[in-house]
């Protein structure tokens, strides 16, 4: 487990973990008047699949065209004479094949022409729009550099501000570029970027491809590299091989959040090496992949091997439901630095809940196992209500027990007292405001208490 440890409760983070508790009742009373028409987050509008807008088929990273033609009329803020927003648009998107724009980083996609909200519009209105309807700025670079079909290429760079009791820090917490050729059914995709964090940081490190780690000097990495082919009549089944997310419950953006960090599942690095098939259906989604370890860290007794997977079935229109597993074996444990073997493990349920048009519940629970520890478990429950298109306002509840270290840490030593969040349940809350202000322009601001203490974070993100 990466959380540093637990301590007693603040009472600003006391005020910051009961906000969610209740924001929650009162969000749903506001937002139960609008009849459900989607899913959630993106599920809101009919998209339950991540494999029409994102490269990766479970969602995250690089966009298709149809992916940013989506996020252009669904996701950002529209201003003045509103002609080309989702309540503007007389498309119907019930039909469409099931997405997911997991929604921080700006997600990836997967082919199919955008609708043409604006067909009926005479061109010569349509100024700052292509012949299909879509804002120019939508595409990569705001349409600046235009690429063929066969190439898609984007990027985020992610600045971040986090105040805490040690004071307040300023740093890029994300450049990457992505990119995917596709040959035929034959696509090669991958991401490279960089980042300075120090030695003893659980994030980055583990995907970097330099290893200057002295705290100070910046480090090449790679994130995602792969090549995959896709199969089927419908191209619904995708095998890759390469170094991949971790198929497993929420793909969710908040990388620090206890269902993604005490599972070792996000998508910051925790990626892994391996080969992964996936299959979009009309109802039922899902991925499993075997992990070969991570090559991108040394010596081999810290790679964990095993597998990790997930399936999700569409119930209705506003339910989706699904479950996740994860097992892996090591000689050593790169996170706690146990030198013994270690068998770890993670699996759980998810769901995804539209409960009126502007609002979607996001839900995880998941019980973990580790070696030499007690079992343990995480949740989450997530709102995502949307003001306005364009502008977000998501509480969030979190729970953890990693689970109590049953041996002494080392010879000699005593036993670990049992506190909040290892050996007894530790909680948390969020407070988020996120605003797509612009074409490829997004603000977030997160108030975080924990019982460890609180954190304020406030980020500027520019996605290519």
């Amino acid at each position: 487990m990466r959380s540093s440890p637990i301590s007693p409760l603040a009472r600003a983070s006391a005020l910051a973990l009961r906000l969610p508790l209740v924001l929650l009742p009162i969000l749903v009373v506001l937002s139960w008047s609008r009849p459900a028409h989607a899913y959630a987050w993106m599920i809101r509008h009919g998209y339950g699949g991540c494999n029409v807008c994102h490269a990766d088929p479970s969602g995250g990273e690089l966009l298709t065209a149809y992916g940013r033609a989506q996020g252009d009329l669904l996701l950002r803020m529209h201003y003045g004479k509103d002609d080309s927003s989702a309540a503007a648009s007389t498309t119907d998107t019930s039909g469409a094949s099931f997405d997911s724009f997991d929604s921080f980083d700006e997600d990836d996609g997967g082919g199919a022409a955008a609708p043409k909200a604006h067909e009926e519009k005479p061109k010569a209105e349509a100024k700052s729009e292509g012949d299909d309807g879509v804002a120019k700025s939508a595409a990569f670079m705001w349409g600046l550099f235009p690429t063929p079909d066969f190439l898609l290429l984007g990027g985020s760079y992610r600045h971040v501000v986090v105040a805490n009791a040690g004071g307040v820090r300023t740093f890029p917490m994300q450049a990457d570029l992505y990119g995917q050729l596709s040959l035929g059914r034959l696509r090669f995709g991958g991401s490279i970027g960089a980042s300075r964090v120090a030695n003893n940081s659980p994030h980055a490190r583990a995907a970097q491809v330099t290893t200057a780690n002295d705290g100070n000097q910046w480090n090449l990495l790679s994130r995602t590299h792969w090549v995959g082919v896709d199969l089927g009549g419908q191209r619904q089944v995708t095998v890759r091989a390469g170094r991949l997310n971790l198929p497993f419950g929420l793909r969710i953006p908040e990388h620090i959040m206890w269902v993604r960090d005490a599972t070792r599942t996000d998508r910051e690095s925790d990626q892994s090496h391996g080969l992964a098939v996936a299959y979009n259906g009309e109802k039922l989604r899902g991925e499993v992949m075997g992990l070969a370890g991570n090559y991108q860290i040394n010596p081999d007794k810290y790679r964990e091997r095993g597998y990790s997977m997930f399936m999700e079935y569409r119930v209705s229109t506003p339910l989706a439901v699904g479950v996740s597993s994860l097992l892996t074996f090591a000689k050593a444990d790169a996170i706690t630095r146990e030198q013994d073997s270690t068998t770890r493990g993670a699996h759980g349920a998810f769901a995804r809940i539209v409960i009126s048009e502007p609002l979607v519940l996001l839900a995880e629970g998941d019980v973990l196992h580790l070696s030499r520890h007690t079992i343990g478990y995480t949740g989450l429950a997530q709102l995502d209500w949307e003001l306005v298109q364009g502008l977000h306002l998501m509480p969030a509840a979190e729970v953890l027990d990693a689970g109590h270290r049953t041996t002494p840490p080392g010879p000699g030593l005593p036993e670990l007292d049992k506190v909040p969040g290892a050996g007894q349940p530790g909680f948390g809350g969020w407070l988020s405001a996120d605003w797509f202000f612009l074409p490829h322009l997004e603000a977030r601001v997160d108030a975080i208490g924990r019982q460890n203490g609180g954190m304020f974070m406030v980020q500027l993100h520019a996605y290519l």
